[in-house]
């Protein structure tokens, strides 16, 4: 489950380990999102639109940003204008932890 927060109560620090969260701030959305060994999100947009901006924090995926794909481990950056198709895979045995920024931040969902 995520811990949705505000700018009153998130995360000031994240570590490679830290559990999913969801942080809403006045111009931007930070979520920490474990995806699973083997998940697949087909391409897909953001609707609506936003900047997107993954950093991958630990496992390794495979991003594909229209016509280009990276192989993306640790460290490694994705970067999505508002509007431009993507999908990703996660490669291997491990679960993939990444912190995605998302701007403009859509509504906070209800807690």
């Amino acid at each position: 489950m995520v811990k949705i927060t505000d700018k009153t109560d998130y995360s000031r620090f994240a570590r490679p380990t830290s559990e999913d969260e969801g942080m809403w701030l006045d111009h931007v959305e930070v979520h920490l999102v474990t995806h699973p060994a083997g998940q697949v999100k087909e391409t897909h947009t953001h609707d609506p639109p936003q900047d997107h901006v993954i950093v991958m924090r630990s496992g390794r995926m495979r991003w594909t940003v229209e016509d280009q794909s990276l192989e993306a481990g640790p460290g490694d950056v994705i970067v999505t204008p508002a509007g431009t198709p993507h999908s990703y895979e996660v490669l291997g045995d491990e679960a993939a932890r990444v912190a995605c920024i998302d701007s403009p931040p859509l509504p906070k969902p209800q807690a």
